[in-house]
């Protein structure tokens, strides 16, 4: 059986890019044009998004039919309950469909990009669920707010918290209601457990996925997450140091050892 396609699904700032990382790595197509499609690597995400602009762009336009403005679910105004039920209803554009069938002429394919958390059932209408399966990861959401806390998304505020951890929840709410109701297979692995229980995460995705991974071959890198001790003092550290005129900020890392900067500041370059 050759491998299946992967449609990975899971809040920004969960462990997505990793997780498709996992296939890309297999030889998986991600994007017709990699140069010009994915976003490059940063100081936040340093290997990689993997994520294609033009699967962005189908889900954005998959939002503007259900009457959602808004470029994304999570740094805009939320979806509406409405809005979001009516994705599940929507029949499949005819150039969605081709968008599907060029993928599937060079299988196996990973797609990743947190709008599947709402557009996963519109998309299920135009793939085989024979040759395709779902990898949707979920985090801890007090992680997640400081993950975006980091990215400068949120402040570090009591309303931003409430409303990153409503939006956490709304998103895999609709995300597990719809791979219930519509009969998706589907793997939910837990971002900790990438760190806890390796071995058996690569066993799972490898009967889900139909690959032969090891634990390797996830590669979960633990200087990676924000959520240690030294992550959130960095974090914390770095909204100190946002606050500070750019010039003093500036000036200090000119002055200070670069171990003592790094050490103070290891989230900043």
């Amino acid at each position: 059986m050759p491998p299946k396609n992967a449609i990975v699904v899971g809040m920004p700032r969960s462990g997505t890019s990793m997780s498709a990382a996992i296939f890309a790595n297999q030889g998986y197509l991600v994007a017709e044009e990699s140069e010009k499609e994915l976003r490059a690597p940063d100081e936040y995400n340093p290997n990689g998004y993997w994520e294609a602009e033009t699967l962005i762009r189908k889900n954005v336009e998959v939002f503007k039919q259900c009457g959602f403005d808004g470029d994304n679910t999570w740094n805009f105004e939320p979806i509406s309950k409405e809005s979001a039920d009516r994705i599940n209803t929507l029949a499949p554009l005819d150039s969605h469909a081709e968008f599907v069938s060029s993928y599937n002429q060079k299988s196996p394919w990973v797609w990743k990009d947190p709008r599947l958390c709402y557009t996963v059932g519109y998309w299920w209408q135009l793939i085989n669920p024979e040759t395709t399966a779902v990898l949707l990861i979920k985090r801890d959401p007090k992680e997640i707010y400081n993950s975006f806390l980091r990215v400068k998304w949120r402040t570090l505020s009591k309303a931003d918290k409430e409303d990153t951890y409503q939006r956490i929840a709304d998103h895999i709410q609709f995300a597990e209601n719809t791979i219930k109701s519509k009969g998706i297979n589907c793997l939910t692995v837990n971002y900790s457990d990438f760190t806890t229980t390796p071995d058996s995460i690569a066993e799972q995705i490898n009967a889900t996925f139909g690959l032969q991974l090891t634990a390797a071959d996830l590669n979960f890198d633990k200087n990676l997450n924000n959520n240690s001790l030294k992550g959130k003092l960095g974090i914390y550290a770095d909204i100190i140091a946002d606050k500070i005129p750019k010039p003093i900020v500036k000036l200090a890392k000119s002055l200070m050892p670069k171990k003592l900067y790094r050490l103070i500041f290891p989230l900043r370059n």
